[in-house]
Parts: structure tokens; C-alpha cells; sequence
């Protein structure tokens, strides 16, 4: 620091000394200028000088911690977001037609991450029905623009935002269409922000968590099915008629009507523990796999999980295999 001070005051001793040879090579009025500015300069104490260095110097360190605080923040959201890691796999099964359709928010938009987190999305077009591809796409790519683009400040209200926007977006394509009633699909939608998870869904498409060896549903599936079971449990009718139902798989809730009967989502959020996964999938998933099953592929990481189920999915062989999806956030804090 003493070597700075130093050497500015020498830069101006120096730079009054040339004024003074050049001044010969004036005009009176510049030599009078010029007169003035060295004598200012003679007559300033050293301690204005040694506290314009200090201030110089000052200057330059705050514009040097400035840049490397951005560095280390930008830094900080990368490795955040890279602890989020995805991995999929999608299969048209036995049908004719694909009407699974999935998504996942940027991975590379990190203010977006940092502010709202990855989000992840399957919607099940319903098979029966007509437009169940279009159904399915629809919903999809409207539920990831408005949760993207929403004025709304919290992951929940974005959330439900987007949910009800996407149904919207199905209900007026079914119009449209002139297919009130008989277009609709499934949705799940899930969001890791920091450790904490979020969900909403509607229909039988179903998010798990793997934690630890252990598998988990978190969502609840809307079919006629989890009503005659909670007959079966109050004694109502019995459990044999609530699994042999001829309407037992029919939904109770999906994307595609005026409003949406049912509507599951987290009470609160819910933390997340490092090596935990978070799988999002169709029916034309876990209707084939036993948990075992699955247990038993999604320690790997979330892609090579996603290629393991599928292929444990495909090499069953079945006549009438559905659509397959599979969207998989693997969770870790280093």
C-alpha cells in the first residue's frame, strides 16, 4: 500500500515538472493555467495524496470482489442445479399410437432453478378416447410454458396455475374438436426447488419416491377403484367385489372436463435426502412391474434407472402393453 501512495504522488511531481518545461512553448494565458495547477499542486499537503491512493485503491478492490462474488454466485447455481440429475424412457408398447407425453424444465436455466426449481411432467392421454395423443401433448407443453411464465411469486400457486391452465387448454381443444367429454388426459407434475418436493395430479398416473431401498406412492390415484376399496374397508360390499369391479379402473379425475373433480397435491412440502429419486410414470409402467421390481433398478442413476425399468417392462411380452413412461429427478446435496 505505502509503495502505491508513493508512487502517485512521484506520477504528479513528475507530470508538474513536464507542465513546467512545455510552458516556455505557450501562450500567457496557458503559461498562467499552468502556473496555477503547479503551485496547487505544491502546496497540497502529502496526506491528500496518500488518501486518493487509498481511495483509488479502494475503488479497484470493491470491483474486484464484486466480479468474483457474480463468479461464485453464478458457480453456486450451477452445482445446485447439477445435483438435480434427470433421466427418461418412453415406449409405445403393444399400441398403435403413442399418447404418453412427458417434460422437464431447462437444467441449464439456472436463475430459473434457483428461483423455481426443476419440474417434471407426465400426462397419460386416455386410451379410449379420441385425441388422447393431442390431449396428452396439449396439456404437457401448456402446463410447462405457464408454470415457466406465471405471475404468480410461490412454486404452489405456479403449480396450480399451470395445472388449471393446461385443463383449460385440453376442455377448449375438446370443444373444438367437438369432443366434449370423450378427450382428456392424466397429468403429474413434480418440482425439486433446494431439498424440498412438490406435486400435483390428476388421474392414475402415479409419482414415487425411492429412498433408502424403499418405495413409496405418494400420490393417490383417482379411479372408481380407491372408492370400492374404501367400501370394502367399511364393510360395505366385499373385498372381492371391489378387486373384480368391471369398473374399478375407470377415472374419476382427469384433464379435459370444465373443472377437475379431484385434485392431489403435497400437504406440505416434502425434504428430500441425498440419493433419494423421484419417479414420475404411467400406468403402462407400474402396471406391469411389481415394486420389488422396481426397487431393484432405481438405485442406479435416473437414466440408466428410466432404460432398466422400461426393458423389465418390454421383456414381459404383453399382448395388450400400454404406453410406457418413465421421468426420473435423482436428488443429491455434493
Amino acid at each position: 500500500m505505502k509503495f502505491k501512495t508513493i508512487s502517485l504522488f512521484t506520477v504528479f511531481l513528475y507530470t508538474s515538472s513536464a507542465f513546467s518545461c512545455a510552458a516556455s512553448e505557450l501562450t500567457p494565458i496557458h503559461l498562467s493555467t499552468l502556473e496555477r495547477f503547479q503551485s496547487f499542486i505544491q502546496k497540497t499537503p502529502l496526506s491528500f495524496y496518500v488518501i486518493l491512493a487509498l481511495a483509488v485503491v479502494l475503488l479497484f478492490s470493491l470491483m474486484r470482489w464484486r466480479r468474483i462474488r457474480t463468479s461464485s454466485s453464478n458457480q453456486h447455481d450451477k452445482k445446485a442445479a447439477a445435483f438435480i440429475t434427470p433421466g427418461n424412457a418412453q415406449h409405445i408398447g403393444a399400441r398403435t399410437e403413442q399418447q404418453d407425453a412427458f417434460a422437464f424444465s431447462d437444467l441449464t436455466d439456472y436463475e430459473t432453478i434457483k428461483k423455481f426449481g426443476v419440474l417434471s411432467i407426465v400426462a397419460d392421454g386416455m386410451g379410449g378416447l379420441s385425441g388422447g395423443r393431442e390431449a396428452s401433448q396439449t396439456a404437457v407443453q401448456t402446463f410447462l410454458y405457464t408454470y415457466l411464465n406465471s405471475t404468480f411469486e410461490t412454486i404452489e400457486e405456479r403449480l396450480d396455475d399451470a395445472l388449471y391452465t393446461a385443463n383449460k387448454a385440453v376442455y377448449e381443444l375438446s370443444l373444438q374438436k367437438e369432443l366434449q367429454g370423450q378427450m382428456g388426459t392424466t397429468l403429474i407434475a413434480a418440482v425439486i426447488k433446494d431439498q424440498y418436493l412438490y406435486w400435483r395430479s390428476a388421474g392414475d398416473s402415479r409419482i414415487y419416491l425411492y429412498r433408502q431401498q424403499n418405495l413409496t406412492q405418494l400420490t393417490k390415484d383417482h379411479i372408481y377403484g380407491t372408492k370400492l376399496d374404501q367400501k370394502a374397508a367399511d364393510g360395505e360390499i366385499t373385498t372381492e367385489e371391489a378387486a373384480n369391479h368391471p369398473e374399478r379402473n375407470y377415472l374419476t379425475s382427469f384433464l379435459g372436463l370444465e373443472t377437475i373433480p379431484e385434485i392431489d397435491r403435497q400437504h406440505t412440502p416434502l425434504i428430500l435426502l441425498p440419493e433419494d429419486r423421484v419417479m414420475l410414470c404411467s400406468d403402462g409402467l407400474y402396471g406391469r412391474l411389481t415394486e420389488l421390481e422396481m426397487i431393484n433398478h432405481l438405485h442406479f442413476n435416473p437414466q440408466e434407472a428410466a432404460d432398466k425399468l422400461l426393458q423389465s417392462v418390454l421383456r414381459k411380452q404383453h399382448p395388450k402393453q400400454d404406453n410406457v413412461t418413465a421421468a426420473i429427478l435423482g436428488y443429491q446435496t455434493s
